[in-house]
């Protein structure tokens, strides 16, 4: 099985480059998001750097700003993501179903992080890794406009999503930040959902499979890919169908209908 890639590359271009709408637009509610309401809860017990600004002392930057509030950065994003389906639909005339995959970046491409953004600027403070993973723990990142309803409209047409949570490189890794080396895993997640010892050991088991059964392609000057690779057949199938199991016995949210 053959997964071609597609790279996403940065909204706000992509949505500036966008060509005149051939299919079905994309459906998001831009007026419902410009007026929303957004409680900010209480600072978690033992939380020593809050993403939360407890005193204001400046106001946040007009991109910020801009980004929250504006009609038009909803718009753009959802030309953006209107023009990156039309993409994907060529691709899904080409490809058999889940032989092919769209990759994006997490923040700011598929998750909207504005509003720690906001908080931080309200308190004049730099970024900093504390506040960060505070922020993530709060799991309070809505949606960029249009990104969910993209995912759903690949799967529906037979393609993976992919989603880049970081690129950290490893020390002295010959392929640099973009084309990374390794993997990173995070735990807190599968304990989250009650995953123990013998989970621990499918997931490991399951990562084994797929990437001893996983070979590079073939690039324009005949030498390996960094970008294409070619998995086993049958391979994700299998590791699918393993990983839904183990999911079904440990829902994220449990007593909570998903429709």
């Amino acid at each position: 099985m053959r997964a071609i890639i597609i790279a996403s590359a940065t909204l706000v271009l992509a949505a500036l480059c966008a060509g005149p709408a051939g299919a079905a637009p994309l459906s998001y509610d831009c007026q419902a998001r410009m007026t929303r309401v957004e409680t900010i809860p209480p600072v978690a017990a033992g939380d020593a750097s809050p993403w939360q600004c407890a005193a204001p002392i400046a106001k946040p930057g007009t991109a910020t700003h801009w980004q929250r509030n504006s009609l038009e950065y909803c718009r753009l994003t959802l030309s953006a993501y209107d023009d990156a389906l039309r993409s994907a639909q060529r691709m899904a005339k080409t490809h058999r179903r889940g032989q092919w995959i769209v990759l994006m970046d997490a923040d700011e491409t598929v998750l909207d992080n504005s509003l720690f953004e906001r908080e931080r600027q309200s308190c004049g403070s730099e970024f900093k890794d504390a506040q960060w993973e505070s922020w993530v723990a709060a799991g309070m990142a809505r949606d960029v406009p249009g990104a969910a309803a993209f995912t759903q409209a690949v799967h529906k047409l037979g393609g993976l999503i992919g989603i880049v949570t970081n690129r950290n490189s490893i020390p002295a890794d010959p392929n640099g930040a973009w084309y990374t080396s390794g993997i990173r895993f995070g735990t807190p997640a599968l304990t989250t959902r009650g995953f123990g010892h013998d989970e621990f050991d499918t997931v490991a088991d399951l990562v084994h499979e797929v990437l001893s059964n996983t070979r590079p392609g073939t690039n324009k000057a005949g030498a390996p890919s960094k970008a294409t690779y070619s998995v086993g057949d049958g391979v994700a199938d299998r590791v699918r169908a393993r990983s839904a199991e183990m999911l079904d016995k440990h829902p994220l949210y449990p007593g909570l209908e998903l429709t």
